[in-house]
């Protein structure tokens, strides 16, 4: 008998599709470093308390905040889905449906004391 399937022809769609999170981070860091040469004016930052300055220019600048603000974004929602977790408890009506469940299930040996099937057959 022959091979019956047939080799599927390259696509440039399937492909693209394959490599879609490396083309994606691709155009990303394109338009990164696109954004920080279009803003290339000079800029300082001074810190709060006088703990010093950071000269750079402004896209650097712009996309380091950004990045900051979404690491203490991910901080914060850590710490509320921990507090969240902590403060929830099971409810009683929950615990009073799981008790009345097993009140409604047959023993564990049911089974085996059923006259049900093939048992004590002549054959």
């Amino acid at each position: 008998m022959a091979y019956q399937y047939k080799r599927r022809r390259p696509s440039l769609i399937r492909n693209f599709w394959v490599y879609r999170r490396l083309i994606g981070v691709a155009a990303l860091l394109g338009l990164m470093l696109w954004f920080i040469w279009a803003n290339d004016a000079a800029v300082t930052v001074a810190f709060p308390f006088r703990l010093g300055t950071y000269q750079s220019t402004l896209g650097v600048i712009i996309l380091l905040s950004a990045l900051c603000g979404a690491l203490l974004a991910l901080l914060a929602m850590t710490v509320f889905m921990a507090l969240r977790k902590i403060r929830r408890e099971p409810a009683p009506a929950d615990q009073a449906e799981a008790a009345d469940l097993d009140d409604d299930r047959p023993p564990s040996d049911y089974a085996s004391k059923t006259e049900e099937g093939f048992r004590n057959n002549p054959w």
